[in-house]
This record gives C-alpha cells, sequence and structure tokens, in this order.
C-alpha cells in the first residue's frame, strides 16, 4: 500500500517545488509535482530528508544526567533516540570519545563499555526509531588508547572514527593563556599547571604516532569513514589525508578549512558555533567558513536541535543560499561522507526518512518525521 503525501514544499536536490511524494517499501518511489487532493494534505508545510547527524554528545547526557548519577543505558538510548526523532534527526552518530584526558564519568573504559552496549542492544531490539551508529573519537595522545579501542570498535554499531588531539596550545586550545585560565580558575598551582602541561605534551609525543596509525588501520581494513578534528594548519589537514581521513570536521582556521577543501575533504563545521554567532572558544566561526564557501555539512556537536535552525538560517540573510544547498549541509553532504548513499534527499529510489517542518515565527518547527515510510513523530 502507498504512502501519499501531498501539497507540501517539497525540498530536492534542485529545487523547492509545490508537490508531494508517493512511498511504497520504506521507498521513495515519485515526487508528484503541483497540488493534490489525493493523500495527506501538508498543508504547505516543507517536506525535507531526514536529517544525518555525523557527531553529536547527546546520548552522554542521558546516561549521566547528574555527576555519579549514571542511568540504565538502554534507557538513556531511548530517551536520546526521541529527542533526535523529535528535532527531525533520523541518523545518528552517537560520538564517544575513548581516552580523553578529562573526568567525565561516561568516559571511563567501562563506561563506555556500557553505553555502547546499551546503544546496541536498544536498536537490536527495535527499540529505537531513527538509525544509529558509533563515531569513536580518538584521543591520539592517550596512553590507553591501544587498550581501551579495539575492544570498543568490535560494536556491530561502529560507523565513524576521528583522530584527536587536545593538547593545550594548539588545534582547538591553540589560545594557551585561555586554557592555562580555566586550570587556574580550579584552583590548580602553577607548579601544578606547569607538570600538568609537560606531561600532556610528552604524551602527544610518545603515544601521538602509534595511535594516529592504529585509528587509521583500522578504519581502512574495516572501510569505515575517517575525520580529523580541529585542524589548525595545513600540515595538520596534509597528514590527516596521509592517514586515510575524508572528513575534516571542526577545522579552526580559515587556512586548515582552505587546505581541506583543495585536498577533497568534506568539511563539517558544529551548528551551535553558527546559532550563537561564533566558536566558543574563539575559533572560526562557521559564518566565515560558509562565506568562504568551504562549508559542506554541519554535525550537531552537543545541540541536536541546532541542525535544523542552521539549515533554514543558511536560506536566509546574510547567506542567502538556495534551500536545497542549505537543507544538503544536514540531509546529503553528511550522508554521503558517512557513506549512506541510499538517504539525505527526496528523489525516486531513495529510502523514505522525511520531515515536515513549518516556520513558526521564525523558527523551523518539525510537526512530522517519517522513518523508512513509517511515522514515528
Amino acid at each position: 500500500m502507498s504512502l501519499v503525501l501531498s501539497n507540501a514544499r517539497v525540498v530536492t536536490p534542485e529545487a523547492d517545488v509545490l508537490g508531494g511524494a508517493v512511498i511504497e517499501r520504506g521507498r521513495i518511489v515519485e515526487v508528484l509535482p503541483g497540488r493534490s487532493v489525493h493523500g495527506e494534505d501538508l498543508e504547505q508545510d516543507f517536506l525535507i530528508p531526514g536529517i544525518v547527524d555525523l557527531h553529536t554528545d547527546n546520548l552522554e547526557k542521558h546516561f549521566f544526567p547528574r555527576p555519579k548519577i549514571d542511568w540504565n543505558p538502554v534507557s538513556a538510548a531511548v530517551v536520546h533516540d526521541g529527542l533526535c526523532i523529535s528535532v527531525g534527526v533520523t541518523t545518528v552518530f552517537d560520538s564517544l570519545s575513548v581516552g580523553s584526558f578529562g573526568f567525565s564519568e561516561s568516559r571511563k573504559q567501562d563506561n563506555l563499555g556500557r553505553l555502547a552496549g546499551g546503544l546496541l542492544a536498544a536498536s537490536d531490539g527495535g527499540l529505537l526509531k531513527a538509525t544509529h551508529r558509533l563515531h569513536w573519537r580518538c584521543e591520539t595522545t592517550s596512553e590507553q588508547l591501544t587498550s581501551m579501542l579495539p575492544p570498543l570498535f568490535d560494536n556491530d554499531l561502529t560507523g565513524l572514527m576521528s583522530l584527536m588531539d587536545h593538547t593545550p596550545g594548539q588545534r582547538q586550545y591553540r589560545n594557551l593563556d585561555r586554557f592555562l585560565t580555566m586550570w587556574r580558575e580550579e584552583g590548580e598551582s602553577e607548579a601544578e599547571i606547569d607538570r600538568r602541561l609537560a606531561t600532556m605534551r610528552s604524551r602527544q609525543i610518545e603515544y601521538g604516532p602509534a595511535n594516529k596509525a592504529l585509528v587509521s588501520d583500522l578504519s581502512l581494513a574495516a572501510g569505515i569513514p575517517l575525520a580529523s578534528h580541529d585542524d589548525e594548519t595545513t600540515a595538520h589537514i596534509d597528514e590527516a589525508v596521509q592517514l586515510g581521513a575524508t572528513i575534516a570536521e571542526f577545522p579552526v582556521t580559515d587556512a586548515a578549512a582552505a587546505q581541506a577543501r583543495a585536498r577533497g575533504m568534506t568539511i563539517v563545521m558544529g551548528g551551535p558555533n553558527l546559532v550563537r554567532g561564533g566558536s566558543y572558544s574563539g575559533n572560526i566561526s562557521v559564518s566565515d567558513v560558509a562565506h568562504a564557501g568551504y562549508l559542506d555539512a554541519i554535525a550537531s556537536d552537543y545541540v541536536p536541535r541546532s541542525l535544523i535552525e542552521c539549515a533554514f538560517r543558511l536560506a536566509q540573510a546574510p547567506f542567502d543560499w538556495p534551500l536545497p544547498r542549505a537543507i544538503a549541509t544536514v540531509t546529503r553532504a553528511p550522508a554521503q561522507a558517512a557513506g549512506f548513499g541510499d538517504r539525505g534527499a527526496i528523489a525516486p529510489g531513495m529510502r523514505a526518512d522525511l520531515v515536515r517542518v513549518r516556520i513558526v515565527d521564525g523558527l523551523p518547527v518539525v510537526r512530522g518525521v517519517w522513518v523508512a515510510g513509517e511515522r514515528v513523530g
């Protein structure tokens, strides 16, 4: 039996047109032009592809809703999934940090295993509405990465990996004074700060090369896309490409973004950066990357709702992108970067992941979500 959605502003890869779509067995079989009296009337709301998020930390928030309070990981996955669906995200890459030097409970080895296992159990049990994959964010300066990563990587949901280096004084934390001020505000003495900084820099030298090779080898052997993270220099980009990275995630300078474009990488920026008007850590803004012509895709980073707002914001001043191009930053571009050729566009043969959107007081509001042709929100 066919599902017909009619009288929508359908955003195809080429145009924004009044029309509808015919869906059979979870696939789009026809895009209909013009008005119709058949099917479900979408009242000229927008109909866009389901949103694809390459990087969200949101799952961790539901696993540890408060410090030292861990939640059932399957339950956390279900709640997180519901939030994603509510804002039109139908394919989710849940990013989990391996070897992080931070003190987050959710990033310790046992909890990473529990959280990834809970997500897999929820997915296999049919409890999730969106498609979920794991994005392993690999801290290349970690002395524990070689022991932590392989068993986590074996999870059947593994779908993306990224190379990270959060050593202060470069990349995301290139403003060293700002970073050291944070440690001082936490009560550390100058001697403690000097020792901590020296340790982190020595780990970068001692463990970085072997850890990068490990991540590269695992991703290439499994055919899983690899991203670089927070690139600052052209050398960072060149090294990432040599290691097999095809995605430049959150470059922090214009020079890095320009080199990523020259090397043919997909350039992904963070949604909150665009919504808030800049980077919280003082790096290049998404607005600047967009105006320079480097922006390909947007990831939610830590606010899933940001994706749909960013897509429609890019279609407005001062950007004035054609709506299909703007919508593609959160649909087709990330889908293709992640190797999902079956989604991210409204066209015959594509998977019927669809989102109905109405603009209310300038904000896009999700009014309906379909996954493989089934209404889920």
